[in-house]
């Protein structure tokens, strides 16, 4: 059960992890691409 538990957390951890630095890649390349900031998340 607590091995479930840590794989669940570190698995969860890796992706919140991945999502934020693929958000960061894309703003800095639209902002390269585009020369405006990315749109707001409203």
């Amino acid at each position: 059960m607590l091995r479930k538990f840590l794989w669940s957390a570190l698995y969860g951890a890796l992706g919140a992890g991945a999502t934020m630095a693929a958000r960061r890649v894309a703003s800095r390349v639209w902002r390269i691409a585009t020369g405006e900031a990315p749109p707001a998340k409203r």
